[in-house]
């Protein structure tokens, strides 16, 4: 748990999201409004925190898995936080000084509503190799940083830039943080034991653990020379999926997609597996749950343990290559480009051709005639099937 350090340390973290996702990168400094900052002229934003309260939800409340109990013990300080955001431009005094001001603070509130939440899974560009923007004495809590913006009236902010008075009014807004949790010191107390257990009888082996946790799941395509991580889940088969989360770390976890079992790479927060060529995996929307296994009994036989909450990713069909060496017919080769079972087609511009116009159709290739009608140019050529549509764009040039 967090210890005095967890108010700055939130300071710290939000700065830290603020620099690292800002389209036009400033300075960020964490001063009251009403002092000039030292050796600083031009462009900056500034976070100020201007009230700190107590949560009234969680006062006398013990973090949950924490704690004996049967002692008596002392809740963590929960505290709100609310903090003052106000952007700064170039130059007051040119005639539109505001306005770069204007956009600062509009490029920092987008950031703020695109992630309301830091977590530890956060790294600096976001490259797991780099270090987390959550800060150190932060990471670890069960609450987590959560920001929402603040309303407050003109009368509410006048109030608070009055009780400035070297301070001139500034464009600005409010947030508010929560929770933020600071560990007491005081020492627990502990009951008497009543009386010493009887020799021998049944024993109750318990296991600690904590069940691990999907969070998110990205995609690395196998085509992408870049293996750039993208953030929407529709994924071809040989694609990567990179599962984000907590408490992977087992050599017994396991990964199952629908219900298929996949080889992973597995580490703590991250999971690489790549989507098998497996008949029971058809396009649509398939499951993914990490699976730690425990091993229990003399001799020690595997068992299903800990199992994580499910997510989804979509299955998609692969268009790999186009040929037209056949007069007046298109052959498509791929993956997953028909199913008996599913509703398939097949799209070339603005025509739709059917399954059932196929002159070919298996998993990894169909073809059919060439449409009519079509312009001259080159025509997009999509495959759908049980209504996921292929996300390669192959182009149909038509003399």
């Amino acid at each position: 748990m967090s210890d005095y350090t967890a108010i700055a340390g939130v300071s710290r973290s939000i700065r830290r999201l603020l620099q690292d996702r800002m389209e036009s990168p400033v300075d960020v400094t964490i001063a009251p409004p009403d002092v000039e900052i030292s050796g600083m002229t031009g462009k900056r934003l500034n976070l100020y925190l201007f009230k700190i309260s107590e949560n009234g939800f969680l006062k006398n409340q013990e973090i949950p898995g924490q704690g004996h109990p049967g002692s008596y013990g002392h809740p963590p300080l929960s505290l709100d936080l609310h903090y003052l955001l106000t952007a700064h431009g170039s130059k007051d005094t040119a005639a539109d000084g505001d306005l770069e001001a204007q956009q600062i603070l509009g490029d920092a509130m987008r950031v703020l509503h695109d992630f309301p939440m830091i977590t530890p899974s956060l790294h600096e560009d976001d490259d797991d190799t780099k270090p987390r923007i959550l800060d150190t004495s932060l990471v670890g809590e069960f609450e987590r940083v959560k920001l929402v913006l603040q309303p407050m009236s003109l009368e509410d902010l006048s109030k608070l830039w009055a009780a400035m008075p070297e301070a001139n009014f500034r464009r600005s807004v409010a947030y508010h943080v929560s929770v933020v949790q600071i560990e007491s010191q005081r020492a627990r107390r502990y009951p008497r034991p009543v009386g010493e257990p009887q020799e021998g009888g049944p024993r109750v082996h318990a296991i600690s653990f904590r069940s691990p946790r999907v969070e998110e799941i990205r995609v690395v395509r196998q085509d992408d020379a870049d293996e750039k991580e993208r953030p929407y889940p529709y994924a071809r088969i040989g694609d990567t999926l990179v599962i984000r989360g907590s408490n992977f770390t087992s050599e017994s976890a396991r990964v199952l997609l629908g219900s298929v079992e996949a080889s992973a790479t597995v580490k703590d927060t991250r999971i690489e597996v790549v989507v098998p060529d497996d008949a029971e995996l058809q396009p649509g929307p398939q499951p993914v749950q990490v699976v730690l296994d425990v091993k229990m009994g003399e001799p020690p036989e595997t068992h299903m343990g800990f199992t994580s909450n499910l997510s989804v990713f979509m299955l998609v069909p692969h268009v790999a290559q186009l040929d037209t060496s056949t007069p007046g017919t298109l052959s498509i080769t791929g993956t997953r480009l028909f199913d008996d079972d599913s509703k398939c087609m097949a799209l070339v511009g603005k025509k739709v051709i059917n399954a059932t116009d196929y002159t070919a159709k298996t998993a990894t290739q169909i073809a059919f005639a060439i449409p009519t009608g079509l312009d001259s140019g080159d025509h997009a050529v999509r495959v759908r099937v049980h209504g996921a549509e292929s996300i390669d764009i192959k182009e149909l040039t038509i003399p």
